[in-house]
């Protein structure tokens, strides 16, 4: 797990805790903080929690840049899967057609 990733995990543990009703200072001492960090945290809870679902919607995308760039393979299927969910979350009234580019041009190229 990468560093921001799990900052960003223990400011939604901060959250969650504060939640359940446990105080700044217990807080700041559990994770070895100046009590102004916890402040900032709660203070900017609605900022951290609208980050997390974002990232939630659309880190399909972020998933599949990292594959690709350390030369995973990602296969057609699930490329058109995520592509559907993601034309889903638009909420758009438009049919989804999946497209396979390249391959009409190649058929009228082969004859």
């Amino acid at each position: 797990m990468s560093q921001l990733n799990k900052k960003n995990q223990q400011k939604l543990q901060v959250i969650e805790y504060f939640k359940n009703g446990m105080k700044n200072k217990d807080l700041s001492e559990k994770y070895k903080v100046h009590r102004s960090a916890i402040s900032k945290i709660i203070h900017n809870k609605d900022k951290i929690l609208q980050h997390k679902e974002t990232m939630e919607k659309y880190g399909a995308n972020k998933n599949f840049c990292q594959k690709r760039a350390l030369g995973e393979p990602v296969t057609g299927p699930v490329l058109q899967a995520k592509a559907k969910q993601f034309h889903a979350s638009l909420n758009v009234d438009s049919i989804f057609r999946r497209v396979m580019p390249g391959l009409p041009d190649l058929r009228n190229v082969t004859g």
